[in-house]
């Protein structure tokens, strides 16, 4: 359930880690219309903004 941000092919993704593999991350995106399979170096971790 952690919420990361990655560069897409239209731009910035939001989303949420549901499972991590050896090579892969499954993150689901925020508006819940995607899932993407994506190299854990692209992931950047999401700070609550307050």
């Amino acid at each position: 359930g952690l919420k990361v941000t990655f560069e897409g092919r239209e731009g910035p993704v939001l989303g949420i880690v549901t499972k991590i593999n050896r090579k892969s991350v499954i993150v689901l995106a925020e508006d819940g219309t995607k899932q993407y399979k994506v190299s854990p170096e692209l992931l950047r971790p999401l700070r609550d903004v307050k």
